[in-house]
């Protein structure tokens, strides 16, 4: 086990373009899917449920962050939940110049990426060896412009007249009678 903090990127899609709601959500880290884009060689997966403490305990307290910069909190998580797909959470972006910018680039597609702060308190390795964190605490989420894990997505902004979220990505659909989808995703 190791103090540590490690970095996870995770990444972003839009839903949503109306922002006047300030809400951002979506799953922050996907459970069971292994990145190779950290620190270990072996790759790094979320087991379900390792979060669930640090929501538990201080859920209502992680800011949200751009970059990592600890010096300028853009938001504030609003709600979490613990789905099958992995940690969702739900982020009121503020209303300052910092947030405003943050959502115009969410917007404009240049911040898509969630990123976690993390210490890991109890770790396995996989029998591909690849980290298994069992339990961390997560110190603060972050909206970068690169992720890591792709499962981990931005679902929805908010937009004051939709209370529709969705907890998975839209596909993409060709609405011609002579093209279907074969199967749409799952999550």
């Amino acid at each position: 086990m190791s103090d540590i903090v490690n970095v996870t990127f995770t990444a972003l899609e839009l839903r949503v373009p109306d922002t006047s709601e300030r809400i951002v959500e979506g799953i922050v880290v996907p459970w069971g899917e292994t990145s190779y884009l950290t620190p270990d060689p072996n790759g790094e997966r979320f087991r379900p449920g390792s979060l669930t403490r640090t929501i538990t305990e201080r859920g209502d307290r992680v800011k949200l962050y751009r970059n990592h910069d600890h010096n300028t909190a853009v938001g504030k998580s609003v709600q979490w939940k613990n789905t099958k797909a992995g940690m969702w959470g739900q982020f009121r972006i503020a209303n300052t110049p910092h947030g405003d910018a943050v959502l115009a680039e969410i917007q404009e597609g240049m911040l898509d990426a969630f990123s976690v702060g993390f210490v890991p308190k109890r770790e396995a390795r996989g029998e591909d060896g690849a980290r298994e964190v069992i339990e961390a605490q997560l110190h603060e989420v972050s909206i970068t412009p690169m992720g890591a894990y792709d499962g981990a997505r931005v679902l929805a902004v908010r937009n004051p007249n939709t209370v529709r979220s969705t907890l998975s990505p839209m596909p993409a659909v060709n609405l011609s009678p002579l093209v279907l989808p074969s199967r749409w995703p799952t999550v």
